[in-house]
């Protein structure tokens, strides 16, 4: 929606709309680096499944959408199933944020769809923040709204440990051979998502993608 001369500013939006993807187990990803073992088996067989919209729009167009941000909670669910080729199988699980740089957009910023109104800034990719959490509390900082890092390419860790920690462990960075069938409070995770972007920036229409990756790891 454009501004007409008789709007305020609380209707010159910021929209922001998120894109997933998941990348599964064992594929060959170059983002996610490719796997240096193969312990864990590959997919069809293990699998990342995702339920929850594809896109999550976020609508600022209100003061008190601008400076108390806008919450999505519980919009995704993440549910694991890794199959072992031996006692070996171990995997990383992040997400990385992807602003189309081939658009043009600057390495830190959203990609612009289009803007309009006053105001020279536009989003840094610092402004979005998810949390992770299940009901072992198996993820890195499970419970805690963590921040991307403003630059494209940039990602959060929600699994990844050297040591082999196995199903059932009920404990933080559960990451051996299991499924969300047997073990759902590990091999489940729930992702909520925040942005406050304050009164700083351009009006318009924005976008980025995230990529949740599931690999398996040496």
């Amino acid at each position: 929606m454009k501004p007409t001369p008789n709007q305020t500013f609380s209707f010159l939006l910021l929209q922001f709309t998120l894109i997933f993807t998941f990348l599964n187990c064992l594929e060959v990803k170059a983002q996610c680096g490719s796997p240096t073992t193969a312990n864990c088996q590959a997919v069809p067989s293990s699998e990342l499944i995702q339920s929850g919209n594809g896109n999550v729009d976020f609508v600022f167009d209100s003061f008190s959408k601008y400076s108390g941000g806008i919450t999505q909670s519980g919009t995704t669910t993440l549910r694991l199933k890794v199959l072992p080729n031996n006692a070996s199988c171990k995997w990383t699980l992040r997400v990385y944020i992807e602003n189309n740089p081939s658009s043009g957009s600057d390495v830190n910023d959203w990609e612009t769809l289009s803007n309009y109104g006053t105001g020279t800034n536009t989003p840094t990719l610092d402004l979005l923040a998810l949390k992770v959490y299940n009901g072992c509390g198996t993820p890195i900082n499970s419970g805690i709204y963590q921040n991307f890092a403003a630059i494209n390419g940039a990602y959060i860790d929600i699994i990844n440990d050297a040591t082999l920690i196995p199903a059932g462990s009920c404990t933080t960075n559960v990451n051996s051979a299991g499924s969300y069938l047997t073990e759902p409070s590990e091999y489940t995770f729930m992702v909520d998502y925040r942005i406050v972007p304050g009164l700083n920036f351009t009006p318009g229409y924005y976008q980025v993608v995230l990529h949740f990756c599931l690999v398996e790891q040496s």
